[in-house]
């Protein structure tokens, strides 16, 4: 862990961490230089050198320390911070990048309460462990390691007298630890359970007002905090217990080493000043195991944390080819394609077809018969288990992800808008587009003039997932995307369903303006709209079971496509 997030730090994120570290260890040294001085000053003053001249020195040596001191700790706590928030910056990004490399059954088997706690809550934890934890930590023992030379020079027997529970007090720490590693990941679970059950309950009071069943979902929220207060009390009282003992151990060195030095002392093996000063500096000596405990604190919650993170940097994304192909045309074919969810669950077998290109393909079919995962498959949501899935006759594995995703437009019913203005949320079809190519892309889809109606027009923000906006609108706007994108491919979700008369014939005319010199696939949901398709695919628990074109299809009275054309829509 230490290893990969030092890797992670940038250049000039290591710098800053390098000259906090070292800022760190002058102020520590220039607070033991002024106890170092008073007790010279203390031994002068005794000796009878109370001339003003022979203490003058000393003073200005004071106040040159307690500059030192001002200034380093500035310094080393500007540049802890630096290092810190580089650390958060990296893995973020990191993160970010690599969210849209998964496929969507990552987000499936991964709960969103969780990713967003990871997000937030554990790559936080990553500041505080470089920032606040390491540059503290290390600035500490490079004064300890130096200190301890120091006191082996004034005198061995008392600074070996000063370490010796130390060793004991350590051991106790690192078996300590492995018992509280278990603790606080199972902690750590339970913590992750209770924010993704509360998010879910949360998302889900409008329609547990409406039934009864809400009381068992509430006892479902309550439960979870319950057992995140049992984990964390059992947690606590562990740590409680070892860091209670530790400092016993610690603070045994200390009057082990004063109690022999009072009878050093008495017999005249060592001098008062010596005395006075291993007993004063000695403090500053135990100070950074002291902060063991709370190092170690950190430690667990870190480990935990990073632990989760690695949930999210190590989980498999979509491999890109290492010589990309790409097409020459945008046809679409389907090759004895296979694919399930899980087992036992939905079941694809042997799909096989082709969509030549600029032309319209239906797939239609009753709820669950795997219309949606045609197009999720040939998104590279999913990969497929067998066989293979080729635009222009180049298999989608073989071309880079990024030209996949570029070379096809989505329209789907559930519109998907953010909290920026309405251009912004038009201009993801193309990140770089005037504000003239948006205004004909939106033109286009039959938006432009109620955009105009807006208080600010293009730059009126909208709320959160286009609140206020009817779903007609909400289509228009996805539509416009999908103009300004331009790419040769479209997927079409039937959009018209849930939409006003007018909605509607407005949606119908962009879609079909939308869809001309296009290869379009379409999920149907009424049939009515799909008579003119070159080509219907009907689907049936995961299979074809028919293909043609609307009269063709019509004639086969037993076929599931005429049951469905005469199922009133």
């Amino acid at each position: 862990m230490i290893k990969e997030i030092w890797e992670a730090l940038t250049c000039n994120g290591k710098k800053s961490f390098g000259l906090s570290v070292m800022t760190f260890t002058f102020y520590a040294f220039s607070g033991i230089a002024m106890m170092y001085i008073v007790l010279k000053l203390v031994e002068i003053i005794v000796d009878g050198q109370t001339e003003l001249a022979n203490l003058v020195p000393y003073w200005i040596a004071l106040g040159i320390c307690l500059l030192v001191k001002g200034l380093s700790n500035i310094i080393a706590d500007l540049r802890k911070h630096y290092a810190g928030f580089d650390i958060v910056l990296e893995i973020r990004k990191g993160i970010i990048n690599r969210l849209k490399s998964f496929s969507l059954g990552f987000y499936t088997n991964e709960r969103l309460g969780e990713i967003s706690t990871i997000i937030h809550e554990d790559v936080d934890n990553m500041e505080m462990v470089v920032g606040h934890v390491w540059t503290r930590m290390l600035a500490d023992f490079i004064v300890v390691v130096l200190l301890f030379v120091t006191f082996l020079i004034l005198d061995f027997r008392m600074a070996l007298l000063m370490i010796s529970a130390l060793p004991f007090a350590i051991l106790f720490l690192i078996l300590g630890l492995k018992k509280a590693s278990t603790l606080e990941e199972e902690n750590g679970n339970r913590l992750a359970d209770m924010v993704s059950i509360f998010v879910e309950y949360v998302k889900g009071i409008p329609l547990l007002k409406a039934f009864s069943e809400s009381k068992r979902f509430e006892n479902k929220v309550q439960r979870s905090v319950e057992l995140f207060g049992e984990s964390s009390k059992k947690a606590s009282k562990n740590k409680a217990a070892v860091l209670s003992l530790y400092d016993f151990i610690i603070d045994l060195s200390f009057w082990i080493m004063l109690f022999t030095g009072v009878i050093l002392l008495i017999k005249g093996s060592i001098s008062a000043y010596q005395f006075l000063f291993f007993a004063i500096i000695s403090r500053e000596f135990y100070k950074p195991f002291f902060a063991l405990e709370s190092h170690w604190l950190n430690y667990l919650s870190v480990t935990d944390s990073y632990r989760r993170i690695k949930k999210i940097t190590q989980a498999e994304i979509i491999k890109e080819p290492d010589n990309p192909v790409f097409p020459m045309d945008y046809s679409i074919s389907f090759e004895n394609v296979s694919f399930s969810y899980e087992e036992g669950g939905f079941n694809m077998k042997d799909i096989s077809f082709e969509t030549p290109s600029h032309t319209l393909t239906a797939l239609v079919g009753s709820s669950g018969s795997g219309k949606t995962t045609v197009t999720n498959l040939l998104l590279r949501f999913w990969d497929v288990q067998k066989g293979a899935i080729k635009i222009g006759g180049v298999d989608i594995r073989d071309m880079s992800y990024d030209e996949l995703l570029g070379s096809i437009s989505i329209v789907m019913q559930n519109v998907q808008l953010f909290a920026d203005t309405v251009e912004g949320n038009i201009r993801l079809g193309k990140k770089n587009a005037t504000h003239e190519e948006v205004v004909q892309a939106a033109k286009k889809a039959r938006i432009h003039d109620f955009i105009m109606t807006l208080p600010q027009g293009y730059e009126t923000v909208l709320g959160e997932n286009g609140s206020g906006l009817s779903g007609g609108q909400k289509q228009r706007l996805s539509i416009a995307r999908a103009f300004l994108k331009d790419a040769p491919i479209l997927l079409l979700d039937e959009i018209t369903s849930n939409v006003d008369p007018v909605n509607e014939a407005l949606i119908q005319e962009a879609i079909s303006e939308l869809a001309k010199n296009r290869t379009v696939l379409v999920i149907a949901h009424h049939l009515s709209t799909i008579k003119n398709a070159d080509q219907i695919l009907v689907f049936q628990n995961g299979q074809i079971v028919q293909k043609g074109k609307h009269t063709g299809l019509l004639r086969d009275k037993n076929g599931f496509y005429y049951k469905l054309w005469n199922m009133k829509e």
